[in-house]
């Protein structure tokens, strides 16, 4: 069978290129493992602490502590956490209510729910309850490290300033 010059090398070129291309992860993949690795952070920090909590932070990441001021790298971060996740008879827990990530794949944020429990003798009972924001980047290996990090309480922590919506002001809950 008679070939067009050209056609050989030019089926191969299209060959070669169709399968070293990796098509881009779907966004629900996407989202599927951003949701795994905030599991895996949970599940590393309730297995060791402050270790398991630091081992997640990229060497840029960032938290927000009570003042409200950065505090950024994993060195930082590990004092600033040191009190709250080296207490044994404390258990920080959360679990993500949603993940996304941005459409080239590299970004993405998970926000959800925590709660702290303390153990004393008369067993565990949560001491704090509230929400969280967590921003992640994924890495050259694959794997996703937090970027930026904040929580805030649920809980009435005193007396509460009434704020009144202008009636002509959109809300949203």
């Amino acid at each position: 069978m008679p070939t067009r010059p050209g056609a050989v090398p030019a089926v191969l070129a299209l060959l070669i290129l169709t399968t070293s291309c990796a098509p881009a992860p779907s966004a629900e993949a996407g989202r599927a493992a951003l949701r795994a690795a905030d599991v895996a952070f949970d599940s590393a920090t309730a297995a060791r602490g402050l270790e398991g909590w630091v081992s997640f932070v990229a060497d840029s990441g960032r938290q927000i502590d009570a003042q409200g001021n950065f505090v950024t790298g994993p060195a930082a971060i590990r004092e600033l956490m040191r009190g709250l996740l080296s207490d044994s008879l404390r258990s920080l827990r959360w679990a993500p209510d949603l993940a996304d990530v941005s459409g080239d794949g590299t970004l993405g944020y998970t926000w959800g729910r925590w709660t702290m429990t303390v153990r004393d003798a008369s067993g565990s009972r949560p001491s704090g309850q509230g929400r969280y924001l967590t921003v992640w980047r994924k890495q050259r290996d694959g794997s996703w490290k937090v970027e930026g990090d904040i929580g805030t309480s649920t809980e009435p922590s005193g007396p509460q300033e009434q704020i009144t919506v202008p009636a002509d002001r959109d809300r949203t809950e």
